[in-house]
C-alpha cells in the first residue's frame, strides 16, 4: 500500500508525494483563472503544457494535461461537423456573385481542410492519451489490489454481472476444468475485463502494459485500447490459440512498432547486442501466475505465403514432443540475430513478443524467452 495520496492517486516515495502536491496547486491556481471548457483557453493551455512552458512532474499533472487535451480533441470533432460553405446573398451582381462565391468556396475549402488536418491531428494526439489513461487506471489497480478489491466489493465501479474470471477457455473447458484462482492483484482488473489475460514490464522500457487475449477475435486490439476504444497503438495481445489453464508451451504476445516507442516500438534497440544484454529480463505474469524470462534469442524472420513450407514461427504454440520442441529451437537459432548461451530444453516454459521490422517487406522481429526457474 502506497504511503502518501492525494485524491485518487497513490505515491510511493515522499519526493513524488510532494511534486504531486505541487502539481496540485498549480493545477488550482490554473482552474481559479481561466474557463477551461471554453474551448479557445483550453487549446492555448494544450499547447502551453504540450511546448514545455508549463511543466508538471507527478501523474497529477499529467491527468490534467489528459483532460485538457479531451476539451480540444471534442471541440476540434464538433469544428469539423460544422465546417460548411457559405450561400449566395440576395440582390448580388451575377458576375460579382461568381467572383465572391470562388473565392468564398477557396477560403472555406481552405479553412475546412486546416480543420480538419487540426481535427485530426488532436483526436490522434487525444486517443493516443486516451489509450494511455485507460493503461495508468489498470495499473493504478494491479499496485493497489487491497483498494482495487474495496471497489469491487462496493460496486463502485462494476456490476454484479461481473465477467468470468477465466480467460482463453472455451465454455467447454471451463465446465470440465475449473481454472485456478486469478492472482490477487489481477482480480480487479479481470472483473472489468474479461479479455485481460496478464501483464509485462521490462525496466529500463516503456514496456509496462496490459496484456489481453480473445480467442474468438484474435486481431480485436490490433487497434483498440483495452476499454475497445478506437487507438492506432493498439494494445499488446496474446495468439488466440493460448492456453493460460494448461499453459501452453510458448506464449506469443504481439504489439505494434510504433515510432514513438510505445508498445513494442522499443523492441527494435535489442538489434544492439549490448541493450539486449543489458534489457533481457522481462517479468511476465499472467492472471493465474507470477513469471520472470530471460531473453535467449533476438530473431528476424517474414511472415509467409499459406501454401509456403517454411518455418512459421509464429506458429510454434504447444511442443507435442521433445523433437519437435528441438525442431524449433534449432529453426530459432538460424534466424537469430543474437543467441545467448542459457538455451531451453524441452519442458520449459516460452514467451515470444512479436513486432513488425522493415528489414524486408513483412518483416518481423521477435524476441524468444524462457522461464527461469527460480521464478516459479
Amino acid at each position: 500500500m502506497a504511503a502518501y495520496k492525494i485524491g485518487n492517486f497513490t505515491f510511493d516515495t515522499e519526493e513524488e508525494y510532494a511534486r504531486g502536491l505541487e502539481d496540485a496547486k498549480k493545477i488550482e491556481k490554473i482552474q481559479n483563472t481561466v474557463d477551461l471548457n471554453e474551448p479557445e483557453t483550453a487549446l492555448r493551455l494544450y499547447w502551453l503544457i504540450r511546448t514545455g512552458k508549463i511543466k508538471f512532474g507527478s501523474k497529477v499533472g499529467k491527468k490534467f494535461f489528459l483532460d485538457i487535451a479531451d476539451v480540444v480533441a471534442k471541440s476540434a470533432a464538433k469544428n469539423i461537423t460544422q465546417a460548411q460553405a457559405p450561400e449566395q446573398q440576395a440582390g448580388e451582381e451575377p458576375r460579382q456573385v461568381a467572383q465572391d462565391r470562388s473565392r468564398k468556396i477557396l477560403g472555406a475549402v481552405c479553412v475546412t481542410a486546416a480543420i480538419l488536418c487540426f481535427g485530426w491531428y488532436f483526436w490522434s494526439d487525444y486517443t493516443n492519451h486516451r489509450g494511455s489513461q485507460a493503461n495508468e487506471y489498470l495499473k493504478m489497480l494491479k499496485e493497489n489490489p487491497t483498494e482495487a478489491a474495496e471497489m469491487v466489493d462496493n460496486d463502485t465501479f462494476f456490476s454484479e454481472d461481473a465477467p468470468e474470471l477465466a480467460a482463453g477457455l472455451d465454455q467447454t473447458e471451463r465446465e470440465n476444468e475449473p481454472p485456478p484462482p486469478v492472482l490477487p492483484e489481477y482480480e480487479a482488473i479481470v472483473a472489468q475485463h474479461s479479455d485481460f489475460a496478464g501483464w509485462i514490464t521490462i525496466d529500463g522500457t516503456k514496456i509496462d502494459y496490459p496484456v489481453m487475449l480473445t480467442p474468438n477475435d484474435g486481431d480485436y486490439y490490433l487497434k483498440r485500447n483495452v476499454n475497445g476504444e478506437d487507438d492506432i497503438n493498439g494494445t499488446l495481445f496474446m495468439d488466440p490459440r493460448t492456453d493460460l489453464v494448461q499453459r501452453s508451451t510458448n506464449i506469443i504476445i504481439y504489439g505494434h512498432n510504433m515510432k514513438s516507442g510505445a508498445m513494442f516500438g522499443s523492441l527494435k534497440k535489442y538489434l544492439d547486442e549490448d541493450y539486449w544484454r543489458e534489457h533481457a529480463q522481462i517479468r511476465f505474469d499472467t492472471i493465474y501466475e507470477k513469471g520472470t524470462y530471460e531473453v535467449f534469442a533476438v530473431c528476424l524472420a517474414k511472415v509467409q505465403y499459406r501454401n509456403s513450407q517454411e518455418f512459421r514461427y509464429y506458429d510454434f504454440i504447444q511442443a507435442d514432443s521433445e523433437e519437435a520442441f528441438n525442431d524449433y529451437l534449432d529453426h530459432i537459432i538460424q534466424l537469430s540475430v543474437f543467441t545467448g548461451t542459457d538455451l531451453p530444453a524441452y519442458g520449459d516454459e516460452l514467451l515470444t513478443l512479436s513486432t513488425c521490422n522493415n528489414f524486408t517487406e513483412d518483416g518481423r522481429l521477435f524476441l524468444v524467452a524462457k522461464k527461469c526457474r527460480e521464478a516459479e
